[in-house]
């Protein structure tokens, strides 16, 4: 296939993808700003009462793992007994409750590196022996008249730019051209490598948009979001009665932590 007609189809294929990762980017966009909302509600009404029955449950734990262990007084304090079945110490209880989640660490900075490429040697080096042997063979300076010196602007234009870009594959590219040729077929050749790099980033990013999409979707956040919004639809509000039946089971809690403070 013409190579010109390879860029067309390919530009259009590009088109396309973009036009199907913005939609993706506004649909995510519009997910996270409703999971984002229902969840600032959700601290609001649930988040605190579930702390305060966490609180009353882990002092209920607390009290009954000491008065175990009064129970059992006569062994030394270094032979403690072994703790029963189901039993969570209160730190580990605490940790699950209270501690945050450990931070995603970011990666690291990409820094100004060129590009990397299939020949030897270190980045920077090929880089520049690369710019300086296509300078010395395309160099204006050595034109022989008008129509060479045309050629060869064409030319270092598409160097400087690979040069200022630190693109070591389409310096190589040029380099591998034969001297004489066209600066139109090195140009058509840069022009759909870039295509295809584009073309294969915005794939790859799409993909990525739609298993982000499927995980906020499938999320626990986004079923108690639907339930929330279906139990309005008949009237109810989901997260207050939550909360209210948190709230009890807190009362209760108290209760039993007050007869254990009092035993």
């Amino acid at each position: 296939m013409d190579i010109h007609q390879q860029i067309a189809d390919l530009q259009a294929a590009v088109t396309r993808l973009e036009g199907e990762a913005a939609r993706l980017e506004t649909e995510l966009n519009q997910i996270e700003r409703e999971l984002d909302e229902f969840a600032a509600r959700y601290d609001r009404l649930v988040t605190p009462a579930h702390a305060k029955l966490e609180a009353a449950r882990a002092a209920i734990e607390d009290l009954e793992r000491r008065r175990y262990l009064e129970r059992i007084a006569n062994l030394p304090p270094e032979d403690e007994p072994a703790r029963p079945l189901g039993f969570t110490p209160v730190a580990d209880q605490y940790r699950r409750v209270w501690e945050d989640p450990r931070p995603i660490e970011p990666p690291p900075p990409s820094g100004d590196r060129p590009r990397e490429s299939a020949l030897p040697g270190d980045p920077e080096t090929r880089l520049k022996r690369l710019y300086r042997a296509l300078a010395r063979r395309y160099h204006p300076d050595l034109a022989t008249g008008p129509a060479d010196r045309d050629y060869r602007n064409k030319l270092m234009m598409l160097i400087n730019e690979a040069y200022a870009g630190r693109d070591l594959d389409t310096l190589q590219l040029l380099a591998e051209q034969p001297e004489g040729v066209n600066p139109d077929e090195p140009a058509a050749a840069l022009r759909l490598r870039r295509l295809r790099l584009t073309h294969d980033d915005l794939a790859r990013r799409i993909e990525n948009m739609q298993a982000e999409r499927a995980r906020l979707v499938h999320s626990d956040l986004m079923r108690l979001k639907t339930e929330d919004k279906l139990a309005r639809q008949r009237g109810r509000d989901l997260l207050r009665e939550m909360a209210a039946e948190l709230e009890a089971e807190y009362q209760q809690a108290m209760i039993v932590l007050q007869k254990l403070r009092r035993g």
